[in-house]
């Protein structure tokens, strides 16, 4: 899980999402402690993770009515020391997510990430094409948070559609993306 937590935490170190939740430098400790606690508690528990042999990039993804946080103590306890005093600030990002997500069945693609000198080689792409052939063949739909215009341009490219922008309160933009099944 420690090289899983680095190669995303090395993707999300510039995210405008993370950086404002939880400003941090390039593969700070404080963001591999977040994604460590998120994949433990959130992903793992009844997600997928997607990854490459070596480690170059990640795909979590969670299934149709799956998508909602729920957490137990122990992964509490790893948010509050991953936050500190911002754990108000992550806790009213989450509702804000959860407010706006969509809610038909669909695939929550919760992180897509890619090591920043693995980047612009299309592993991204490889790596979420099995869960938009999953989505495809069970009919569902797949859904994300882009946080960057680049990351909505790719999403675009593989049949995602914007929902709207977004902008967390005080912080940066954001878009929610929906694919409809059989897009590609």
């Amino acid at each position: 899980m420690a090289q899983l937590s680095a190669t995303l935490a090395d993707a999300f170190a510039t995210d405008p999402i993370l950086q404002w939740l939880a400003p941090s430098r390039r593969s700070d400790r404080r963001l591999r402690k977040l994604l460590a606690v998120e994949l433990e508690h959130y992903v793992f528990p009844v997600g997928r993770v997607l990854t490459t042999g070596d480690f170059r990039g990640a795909n979590l993804e969670l299934p149709p009515g799956k998508w909602e946080m729920m957490v137990p103590l122990s992964a509490a306890i790893g948010f509050v020391r991953a936050f500190g005093p911002r754990l108000p600030r992550a806790r009213r990002l989450q509702q804000l997510f959860e407010g706006i997500h969509l809610r038909e069945p669909h695939y929550y693609i919760r992180y897509l990430g890619v090591a920043a000198r693995f980047q612009g080689q299309g592993l991204g792409t490889a790596l979420l094409r099995p869960t938009l052939d999953r989505c495809d063949l069970e009919g569902v739909a797949a859904y994300l948070e882009a946080s960057t215009e680049r990351s909505a341009a790719l999403y675009e490219r593989l049949g995602f559609v914007h929902l709207g922008e977004q902008r967390v309160p005080n912080g940066p933009r954001f878009w929610p993306m929906r694919r409809p099944p059989g897009a590609a």
